[in-house]
């Protein structure tokens, strides 16, 4: 009998994406209804939810579906980073969007219709909490630890308590007519809107600067550790997009024929696959006299100013010298 492991991991960024942009729709109109900013700016939570799993969905589907090639490496899997960049700018519109109006509305407050406002936030409530559900990703499969899936869940628990907060504060201002609280509220939760934001843009522009994708001190400890390997330099890595690391290095071994480096190279593919999740690895193998004829040291220099350029070229090699 086969054992079924639920929706897969597009199967459950696409139901969680309708689930946000039916949510989105909800609050959204019946904050401008009620006349709640807390609302309206729990509402574009979940714009930001759907918009970011759609992304992520597309960039999936389009990136499986362009094979990598001579012209493009790695086929289309850095569209990925653009479509964040994209949602970065669009939630970064939207927070200061609501910021101004808080503002307005903290100088004059706005009546609220406090009953509809609550039995709003409760239904999104109940939908970020199914969205929540959907998003629990599957135990014993890969599920558990693919990055976009756990991304999604943490923001729908986290739209879950924004939703609570937000009825906790209409009840205080039923309680004790303090309107300013809606207002404070909406700038709670920007903040939070902006903060994801922050983290989003901080990780595209890494994966664009070619950051390092793991830590490479570590990385370079654990290579040396197995048997036969002397020393490993070159060492780089980088992603190409949130689920493609990529790692190439210059590995330092005890051997003086090409068959003798087969063993080392299924060691280091292991590891580098199950601690760093390399899924890409090239390695050029050494012995230790090869190493000391060749010293590994990364240099590439920009034409000095006012040197002329070399234009109409459509890719040309800078050329980086070993010195």
């Amino acid at each position: 009998m086969a054992h079924t492991h639920g929706p897969t991991t597009t199967g459950r960024l696409a139901l969680s994406s309708l689930i946000f942009g039916l949510n989105f729709l909800v609050q959204g109109l019946g904050g401008l209804w009620t006349g709640s900013l807390g609302l309206v700016s729990d509402s574009l939570e979940n714009l930001n939810d759907a918009v970011v799993n759609l992304l992520s969905l597309g960039s999936i589907r389009v990136a499986n579906r362009r094979e990598p090639c001579d012209q493009w490496n790695y086929g289309w899997h850095r569209l990925e980073i653009f479509n964040t960049l994209l949602g970065v700018l669009l939630l970064g519109v939207l927070a200061v969007a609501v910021l101004f109006e808080a503002w307005g509305r903290v100088r004059n407050p706005h009546p609220i219709r406090l009953g509809w406002a609550i039995g709003f936030s409760a239904l999104g409530l109940l939908l970020n909490l199914a969205a929540t559900r959907v998003l629990v990703p599957t135990q014993g499969t890969p599920q558990q630890h693919d990055l976009n899936l756990r991304s999604a869940y943490l923001h729908a628990l986290g739209d879950s308590l924004a939703n609570v907060a937000v009825m906790i504060g209409m009840v205080v201002i039923r309680l004790t007519g303090w309107r300013w609280v809606d207002p404070l509220l909406a700038v709670v939760i920007v903040a939070f809107i902006l903060r994801g934001a922050f983290f989003l843009l901080r990780d595209a522009v890494g994966i664009l600067m070619h950051r390092a994708a793991f830590d490479q001190e570590e990385a370079r400890a654990a290579l040396i550790a197995l048997p036969g390997v002397r020393g490993v330099e070159d060492l780089r890595s980088w992603r190409v997009c949130s689920h493609l690391t990529v790692c190439t290095a210059h590995i330092i071994v005890d051997a003086e024929r090409l068959d003798e480096t087969e063993t080392h190279q299924h060691r280091i593919e292991h590891l580098l696959a199950e601690r760093f999740g390399v899924r890409h690895l090239t390695l050029h193998f050494e012995t230790p006299a090869m190493s000391e004829r060749h010293q590994h040291r990364f240099v590439h220099e920009h034409e000095a100013e006012g040197q002329a350029a070399h234009d109409g070229e459509a890719c040309r090699d800078h050329g980086h010298p070993h010195l």
